[in-house]
């Protein structure tokens, strides 16, 4: 049997990585987390629900040369429902299971 070496082709990859398909993958990830927070959110208003997207964040990562896509809640109050307060006692920790989703795939 013959000796395989494999050299990776670091460029090649960081180039991948940044390039349009990856980037598109990730901002379809954000999108679709993005509805499943909506449809798990809790509703008295609606406004919570609402305020929930998908945003491209640029590029991050340790380097910062990873595509990034971001969930985001920009109701004034999205941080009551996220981990409850003194009004609202019962966090409801929509982002951080939509978070658990999106990371299983």
């Amino acid at each position: 049997m013959a000796d395989v070496e494999f050299v990776p082709d670091h460029k090649g990859l960081a180039a991948l990585l940044r390039g349009p398909e990856v980037h598109d993958l990730i901002m379809d990830r954000a999108r679709g987390g993005a509805e499943f927070a909506q449809r798990i959110a809790p509703r008295q208003t609606g406004e919570y629900a609402a305020g929930i997207r998908a945003e491209d964040g640029g590029l991050g990562g340790r380097r910062h040369d990873r595509p990034v896509g971001l969930i985001v809640a920009t109701a004034p109050h999205s941080a009551a429902v996220e981990w409850g307060n003194d009004h609202q006692t019962h966090p409801h920790h929509v982002l951080g299971r939509t978070l658990d989703i999106v990371e299983a795939g």
